[in-house]
């Protein structure tokens, strides 16, 4: 090979070193940027990483932009793979560890692995109202009322008449008998958000248990009209019923 021929040689790699660079920083860059599209977050965010030239710092963001893709798309196994991956990486960024907490819960019901998460997220951020709130209702869903009558108060301490805290303490007051105190805590967290249709079935059952059959009704139509579909309610209706025996241990 001459020498005319290796320096268009250098020149070549050279040229198509810069585009693959560039088409990797594109591909990083898509990875942080697509918020509504989880498949082309994935897309992108996979192209970027696999690249192998992301430094750790960059790295972390498209881990757990991938991560969350992957949660949105209910593929939590993946989503649990991608945020253990960033922890690792990075162990003190509390959202991430919330992330896996909440795939933990919705994959597998893993109260354990999901109070374990919410845990290092509240230690690392103390005064998040939501993360104490997050474990609140997985307490609520593991049958330890108390831990999560704790972790509400403590959420409302730091953010009052915070709708969903109120929403998960009324639970917790329910689990463990306590009526009126549940009764007051959903009639307040819809007073805050109109939305808050799936409450209605919560105050229905009080209702009923405290003897106000017409009321209760009225609660069930106002669910039924604002689920999204027939089906969504039947699931929120059961799980009421289901909430309810797996906490009859905790009734006064």
């Amino acid at each position: 090979m001459n020498k005319i021929s290796r320096i268009g040689l250098i020149i070549t790699v050279m040229l198509m070193s810069s585009f693959i660079g560039a088409v990797e920083f594109d591909d990083a860059q898509k990875c942080n940027e697509i918020k509504d599209d989880p498949d082309l977050t994935i897309q992108y965010c996979t192209s970027a990483i696999e690249s192998g030239e992301l430094s750790n710092e960059n790295l972390v963001p498209a881990m757990a932009n991938r991560g969350y893709a992957y949660y949105k798309k209910r593929i939590y196994d993946q989503a649990i793979s991608d945020f253990n991956a960033v922890i690792r990486l990075d162990p003190n960024i509390a959202r991430i560890y919330v992330a896996r907490g909440m795939a933990y819960d919705y994959s597998e019901r893993n109260y354990d692995e999901a109070i374990d998460n919410y845990t290092s997220a509240i230690r690392l951020k103390p005064n998040s109202a939501r993360y104490y709130n997050k474990r609140c209702w997985v307490f609520v869903l593991k049958g330890d009322a108390e831990s999560a009558l704790s972790d509400c108060n403590k959420s409302l301490v730091l953010r009052p008449d915070y709708p969903t805290t109120l929403d998960n303490r009324g639970l917790a007051h329910f689990a463990l008998g306590n009526y009126q105190a549940a009764l007051k805590d959903f009639n307040r967290t819809i007073q805050l958000d109109s939305a808050a249709w799936s409450t209605h079935l919560y105050r229905a059952r009080v209702l009923e248990i405290l003897g106000n059959t017409s009321q209760a009704e009225a609660d069930r139509n106002i669910a039924r009209e604002n689920a999204q579909g027939e089906e969504q309610y039947g699931i929120w209706f059961r799980s009421v019923e289901g909430f309810e025996k797996n906490n009859q241990h905790l009734k006064k």
